[in-house]
């Protein structure tokens, strides 16, 4: 049985999603000025989180900022 819960030509990134998620949210408390658990929710019921979990995309191979910044223009957000 495979651990993998993210995977892309047949390769785990499950890791490499995780830490894409990671650093998006720590974008988004820093910009935004809010705590770790608001900034996980918002990303979390965000559009471009269902759309990093579509890992055929390959969204996950993009910068955090590039993430972030995909979220920021989905909520209407100008920085």
């Amino acid at each position: 049985m495979s651990d993998a819960i993210y995977t892309f030509q047949g390769k785990d990134i499950t890791m490499n999603v995780c830490i894409q998620i990671r650093a998006v949210v720590d974008l988004l408390q820093e910009k935004l000025k809010i705590s770790f658990e608001e900034a996980m929710m918002l990303f979390y019921h965000s559009a471009t989180y269902k759309i990093l979990q579509q890992t055929e995309n390959a969204l996950w191979a993009e910068s955090a900022e590039y993430i972030a910044d995909r979220y920021f223009a989905e909520q209407g957000i100008q920085l």
